[in-house]
């Protein structure tokens, strides 16, 4: 690895990462930025090809040992990444990373044999609760994310940062058909889907069987799962609550379930 320092930040090899919170839109582009240390690494580590690091004199010796020969480091001085980057900027580092073609649910988990997990986002539109349930989904073992086009970008920073790079690891599967994927994957690999609502008529969620193969549907963070949603999943499951408050957030209500899911066979 030769770093090459940078002290002109008009330097167009540094474009991707200039004014990042006014250009947090990514979804159509060929690339991708992480940010801080943890997270390039975690891009390194994964299947995505890294297109360049961008570090700070700083913390350049840290990583130094981390980045593979043949990827680009540019090196910027720690005072001037902040103008760059549009923001207050202290985590030392930046990856850019380059997206690859959706994989096929085919090539995923066609010839799988076992139970099966995956998390169903319909209409989640805040990246924070999209990447926390990424992290979650890798936390428990969840199989896979399968996400409406309405959703945040998988790979914008705010979902990679929340998620701390498990959006990289999880597949999530992006269709502007979600229903008809769905439907694809009750009639092939036999996926049962359940809707999770806040409804006092809907079945406690410790009393419903859990499938082999079993789609956890979340909900839109104002109005829940679509009723066109729920009347196509096996049962809708819900959190008894006692307390005052009448729904919980689209996360934490998925931390609840996904983890009760996880420990399917345990009991």
């Amino acid at each position: 690895m030769t770093p090459e320092r940078i002290t002109d930040l008009d330097d167009p090899r540094l474009a991707v990462y200039r004014s990042l919170k006014a250009t947090n839109v990514t979804r159509g582009l060929d690339c991708f930025v992480v940010e801080g240390e943890k997270l390039v690494e975690r891009l390194i580590a994964s299947r995505f090809p890294v297109a360049s690091v961008l570090v700070t004199d700083r913390h350049l010796e840290r990583l130094r040992a981390t980045i593979p020969e043949g990827v680009p480091v540019y090196v910027v001085p720690f005072e001037g990444v902040h103008d760059l980057v549009g923001f207050p900027f202290h985590r030392g580092a930046l990856a850019c990373g380059r997206r690859l073609p959706a994989p096929e649910w085919r090539d995923l988990w066609g010839a799988a044999t076992g139970p099966l997990t995956f998390a169903v986002c319909p209409q989640v539109s805040n990246p924070e609760n999209l990447g926390s349930i990424a992290r979650l989904c890798d936390a428990f073992g969840v199989d896979g994310i399968l996400a409406g086009s309405s959703c945040p970008d998988p790979l914008s920073r705010r979902v990679l940062r929340v998620s701390m790079g498990s959006a990289l690891r999880v597949p999530i599967l992006v269709a502007d058909d979600l229903l008809g994927l769905a439907t694809e994957f009750e009639a092939n690999l036999g996926v049962a889907f359940l809707a999770a609502v806040a409804e006092a008529a809907a079945t406690p969620f410790g009393r419903v069987p859990i499938p082999a193969r079993v789609g956890l549907v979340l909900g839109d963070e104002d109005r829940g799962v679509d009723p066109e949603w729920v009347s196509r999943c096996r049962e809708a499951i819900t959190i008894p609550m006692s307390g005052r408050a009448s729904s919980l957030n689209v996360s934490t209500a998925a931390a609840i379930l996904l983890y009760h899911l996880s420990r399917r066979g345990e009991d």
